[in-house]
């Protein structure tokens, strides 16, 4: 079996072997690269295949997508249904602690195959994971019918923020630097006039200018909503304070009024079929999954989301 991971020579694909007794078979379809799995690989070798974002089937044919965190299910963070608050939930993470789906197959805990409808485009299932991230980031922002609602950042959990709130019924303005994303924003919902004093800004790209930005965005009274990682620090100023801005993180996904996010993402995707064709720009083999994630990690090649296919 191939599984994709990182070496002293860099990403390479790779013989690997795993317990059987460890759960269900997923024979790979498809995978999507994460910012944080090329963040990943920059850290040296690691000892687990790499990929979080993924969908194969079951040896009875069923066709699933992959929920990454096992959580332990007794801590009380389980219980209140946060399981992304999970203690053990790092420990336990597909793609970083566990061998992921940047591979021929994987065999995963089988409460974590989520089965996708007949309904759903089953070749863009890795998209479940960022719609996921995106749903809990809408959750945990409070966004309310009839906000008025920005987003920054058109990578693939930007734009799978648009494409959730549309499904919601929303109208959500977009910021973004690049011309082929605010384009795919576009393709997905968004309109690209920019105005002020909105009630949600939420944060999809992670980086101090961003920061900024959102907060002089939000009126007096609003919420910005962090929805990117934070790979190097950043500071807020006094307007955050002065304005009395809410400011909310927001990490993976769990439940929401008892419904899993992950879940509710699987049926998101069914219901916007533009978005796969708009954040998908860059499709590899297994075999090719070094270039994949150099053209992934470089700015110049303007990818949204590079995704593998075993």
């Amino acid at each position: 079996m191939r599984g994709v991971r990182s070496t002293t020579e860099g990403i390479r694909v790779v013989e690997t072997s795993h317990d059987s007794s460890d759960g269900v078979r997923v024979s790979v379809a498809s995978s999507g690269i994460c910012g944080s799995d090329v963040h990943l690989a920059s850290f040296g070798p690691l000892p687990v295949t790499l990929g979080h974002e993924f969908c194969g089937r079951l040896d009875d044919g069923t066709r699933v997508a992959v929920l990454p965190v096992v959580p332990c299910g007794h801590c009380d963070r389980c219980a209140a249904g946060d399981e992304q608050q999970c203690a053990d939930a790092f420990g336990t993470l597909y793609g970083i602690s566990r061998d992921g789906g940047l591979a021929d197959e994987v065999w995963v805990d089988p409460r974590c195959a989520k089965v996708i409808p007949d309904d759903v485009p089953f070749e863009h299932g890795n998209l479940v994971e960022p719609l996921a991230v995106a749903l809990h980031g809408i959750h945990r922002a409070g966004v309310d019918a009839g906000a008025k609602i920005l987003v920054i950042g058109a990578g693939p959990v930007g734009l799978c923020t648009i494409a959730a709130l549309r499904a919601q019924g929303a109208e959500v303005d977009l910021l973004a630097r690049r011309s082929r994303r605010m384009e795919a924003g576009e393709r997905v919902g968004a309109r690209t006039s920019i105005s002020d004093h909105y009630d949600v800004v939420l944060d999809a790209a992670g980086t101090q200018g961003s920061v900024d930005l959102a907060i002089e965005l939000t009126r007096p009274g609003g919420t910005v909503g962090f929805l990117g990682t934070f790979w190097d620090p950043v500071s807020i100023g006094v307007g955050f304070q002065m304005k009395e801005v809410t400011l909310v993180p927001a990490f993976a996904y769990g439940h929401h009024h008892g419904a899993s996010e992950f879940e509710e993402a699987v049926r998101v995707l069914g219901v916007v079929p533009e978005l796969p064709e708009a954040v998908v720009t860059h499709h590899f083999s297994l075999d090719d999954a070094a270039e994949a994630f150099r053209v992934a990690g470089d700015r110049d090649s303007d990818a949204i989301k590079v995704v593998v296919h075993p």
